[in-house]
C-alpha cells in the first residue's frame, strides 16, 4: 500500500512541483530551521524563540535514535520508486541521506514541532489551520521526493506535534524546571550518543543539545537580554547575530577535510556554533545596547 502511495506522486513530478516539495522541505532542513530559530529569539521574541530550542533539540534526539533503532531503508533503495535527486547543499539534498535511516522522519517531526510551538503562541484559529496545513506540506515534500515511506511521515509529524505539547505544558505547568527537563534530554542526547558513536547526526544533535542546556540557563540568570525595540535594533542585532555565529561556523573551515569529518572536531563544531548563538550574542547585544 504504501509503495503505491509513493508511486501515484511519483507519477505526479512535475517541475513546478518539485520546485513546491522544495521549498516545503526547507521547513524540515536544520540549517534552515536554526537560522530562523536564532533570528525569531534574538529579533522578535525571546521566550517564543527559547521554547522553540528547546522543541526542535530534545525532539531531534528522540528522533535521531529512533533512526538509528529502527534503521527502516528508505524507499528508493527497494528499487520500485525512483527519489527526486536534488543537492543544493547546504540548503536541501537529497542524494547524501542515509539509507537506513528512513523512519521517522526528521523533516516531518522538526516542522510539526516548530508548527505546533507556533499555533500554541498564536492561539489563533487561523493559526491552527494554517500551521498544521504547512506541516502537511512538509509531510508531501518528502513523500514526492520518494525519500520517505507514508508511515515515516506520520510517526515524524505525530512526534513533533506531541513534544510541541509537552513543552507547551512544561511552559505553563513547570516553568521553573524546565532547564533540569531540558537537562534531562541533553544527558539522555549524550547516552544515545555514546551508544552510537560513530554516527555523524547523532553527535551533530547531541553537541547541540548540551551547548543549549548549558547556556540558555546562564542566559537567563546572568545576562538576561531583553526583547528588541524598534526596526534598527532588530536589523542591527540580525546582522551582528548572523555575523558572529557564521564566524564562529566558518572558522572550521579552515581546518584540512579530513581533520574536520572526525566526529569529535564535529561536536566542538556544532557545540561553540550554538553556544555563539544563545550566550554570546545575547551578551554582545547587552554590551552594544541593542
Amino acid at each position: 500500500m504504501e509503495i503505491q502511495i509513493l508511486q501515484f506522486f511519483e507519477n505526479l513530478r512535475t517541475g513546478f512541483g518539485t520546485a513546491c516539495a522544495f521549498v516545503f522541505s526547507l521547513f524540515g532542513e536544520t540549517l534552515f530551521l536554526v537560522v530562523l530559530i536564532c533570528l525569531l529569539y534574538w529579533i522578535y521574541e525571546k521566550k517564543f524563540g527559547e521554547k522553540l530550542v528547546l522543541t526542535a533539540f530534545s525532539s531531534m534526539t528522540v528522533n535521531s535514535f529512533l533512526k538509528l533503532v529502527i534503521a527502516r531503508p528508505r524507499p528508493y533503495t527497494t528499487g520500485k520508486v525512483s527519489r527526486v535527486e536534488i543537492d543544493a547543499d547546504p540548503l536541501l539534498s537529497t542524494t547524501e541521506l542515509a539509507p537506513l535511516e528512513s523512519c521517522p522522519s526528521g523533516h516531518s517531526q522538526m516542522s510539526a514541532g516548530m508548527f505546533f510551538t507556533a499555533a500554541f503562541r498564536y492561539k489563533k484559529w487561523w493559526a491552527w489551520v494554517l500551521f498544521p496545513l504547512l506541516t502537511l506540506g512538509v509531510m508531501w515534500s518528502r513523500l514526492y521526493f520518494g525519500v520517505h515511506y507514508p508511515t515515516d511521515v506520520l510517526l515524524g509529524a505525530t512526534l513533533g506535534a506531541l513534544f510541541a505539547c509537552l513543552w507547551e505544558l512544561i511552559y505553563r505547568k513547570f516553568d521553573k524546571q524546565k532547564w533540569y527537563i531540558f537537562g534531562a534530554f541533553a544527558l539522555l542526547s549524550i547516552v544515545f550518543t555514546c551508544i552510537f558513536h560513530n554516527n555523524k547526526g547523532m553527535v551533530e544533535i547531541c553537541a547541540c543539545t548540551v551547548a543549549a542546556a548549558i547556556c540558555l540557563p546562564i542566559e537567563n540568570k546572568f545576562i538576561k537580554f531583553e526583547d528588541a525595540k524598534g526596526a534598527k535594533n532588530r536589523i542591527l542585532r540580525a546582522l551582528v547575530g548572523l555575523g558572529c555565529v557564521g564566524a564562529v561556523y566558518c572558522l572550521f573551515s579552515f581546518l584540512p577535510f579530513d581533520f574536520l569529518e572526525l566526529l569529535p572536531w564535529k561536536f566542538v563544531k556544532y557545540f561553540l556554533t550554538v553556544s555563539a548563538a544563545t550566550l554570546l550574542v545575547p551578551f554582545l547585544f547587552k554590551k552594544l545596547k541593542l
